[in-house]
């Protein structure tokens, strides 16, 4: 299987409870975040974004095979050392795999690259996921996504991605549809508990990340 590829099964609804126990369990007492657990949470954002229409297909598929390539590193011969974000951080670093400025085209991706990926796209779905926690009820979810988007991704993105992104966020669906996908039976207050679980694992990974000055990494 390619490094791309990811290894993923059938797809189930999006269910926002799984959401935020993966998140929370993604947390160690110790204050590491567990990756096994962490993409089991970003497996349920995948299914969030794909629940939002086909206009986010190329979101999806980039988030899809940013989870591949770090599944397959927790398969490979190092996986041990990919249990945990801090774990990985320190084998790539010692190892001189991170790649700073570029990586030659034989090496496997980063994982710290491309964790960086997804860390950055988890701050914009925590933004959007507050803003629609707490907006009135005649919020438009496509002026939140796009605010939330111009705050935590926008800044490295080409010009062409974030053309096509302001295309996706126009085709979003209404904000009854939103919380219809979104919560499920569940009370609106699951939405904020899960903004919450979301917003701790970022900032930890934020310490890791800028701990080691790889916030920027191309």
């Amino acid at each position: 299987m390619a490094w791309e590829d990811a290894a993923q099964g059938g797809r189930e609804e999006f269910d926002i409870r799984q959401l935020q126990r993966a998140f929370s369990a993604s947390l160690s007492p110790r204050g590491e975040i567990l990756l096994r657990e962490y993409l089991q949470g970003w497996r349920q954002l995948l299914k969030f974004l794909e629940a939002l229409g086909t206009a986010f297909g190329l979101i999806s598929r980039e988030t899809e095979s940013k989870i591949g390539i770090l599944q397959r590193h927790q398969e490979g011969p190092h996986g041990l050392h990919y249990r945990t974000v801090q774990s990985m951080v320190a084998f790539e670093l010692s190892s001189g795999l991170v790649g700073f400025q570029s990586l030659p085209a034989h090496q496997p991706p980063s994982g710290c690259r491309t964790l960086l990926r997804l860390h950055r796209a988890l701050k914009w779905l925590e933004l959007f996921l507050h803003k629609l926690g707490t907006s009135p009820k005649d919020g438009k979810p496509s002026r939140m996504c796009a605010e939330a988007y111009r705050v935590a991704l926008a800044p490295y993105h080409s010009w062409w991605v974030k053309q096509a992104v302001a295309l996706a966020f126009l085709a979003m669906p209404s904000r009854q549809e939103l919380y219809r996908i979104i919560v499920r039976g569940e009370k609106p207050a699951a939405v904020l508990a899960t903004v919450e679980s979301l917003g701790r694992v970022y900032n930890i990974t934020q310490e890791v990340y800028s701990a080691h000055g790889m916030l920027e990494l191309p």
